[in-house]
């Protein structure tokens, strides 16, 4: 299994720092420099690559900082990517429409998914390069991983996110429940990820939506809300 750690960034983004069985390290999506720099430092620990899921300066910020502590660290972008690391199967999910060269990256055998904008926790990526098709296509590669697999997204959004969905389903008892979870943990400054797919599937209103006609008007309410 890959042993990870959240790091969060910025106002509310977590870089991900994943260790591989192999001892192999990877950065996933660092949107600056400093804070990861501080967590390698403390686990005395030389990071081989970076897995960036897209453009945004949030999520690509910190690679320069990193090339210049680590010169021959690898960046793997939406352009150039790997099919494997640290001995474990990588596969990447075409997933437009926060941008256009969205990417999420999936280890089938540790169960774990790192969804960048595209999948947020009870929420999902505005819509800034692609359409609503694309964005909800995109949700639906997601949804056919593994019930069991982990989320872990590029945002602290989950409280505000699972408040909106009770605005839409507030008879939905998963949901309920989560919410509830979701405050405590935030209350107590700890994260709310990762999530399961599966309870993801009973609480996130856009993987829920049955078809991209009503993923487009649940995005267009959360725009607003």
């Amino acid at each position: 299994m890959i042993n990870v750690t959240l790091v969060p960034a910025l106002s509310d983004n977590y870089i991900y720092l994943l260790k591989m069985e192999n001892g192999a390290v990877a950065i996933v999506d660092p949107g600056e420099a400093a804070p990861i720099l501080e967590v390698l430092k403390s686990k005395n620990l030389t990071p081989d690559c970076i897995l960036n899921t897209h453009h945004h300066w949030d999520h690509v910020n910190g690679i320069s900082g990193l090339q210049k502590a680590f010169p021959d660290i690898a960046v793997y972008t939406p352009e150039n990517r790997p099919s494997e690391f640290g001995g474990e199967r990588l596969e990447i999910l075409e997933t437009p429409g926060h941008t256009l060269d969205h990417i999420c990256y999936h280890f089938p055998e540790s169960r774990m998914a790192f969804t960048g904008d595209t999948l947020f926790s009870m929420g999902c990526g505005r819509l800034f390069e692609g359409t609503p098709e694309q964005m909800w296509e995109s949700l639906q590669r997601i949804a056919a991983l593994p019930d069991n697999t982990q989320i872990y997204c590029g945002h602290e959004y989950t409280l505000s996110n699972g408040r909106f969905c009770l605005s839409i389903e507030p008879e939905n008892k998963a949901l309920q429940e989560r919410v509830e979870e979701v405050e405590g943990l935030r209350a107590a400054g700890k994260p709310t990820l990762p999530v399961s797919l599966a309870l993801e599937k009973q609480t996130n209103i856009f993987l829920r939506a049955g078809s991209a006609e009503r993923f487009a008007q649940l995005r267009a309410l959360k725009d607003k809300f």
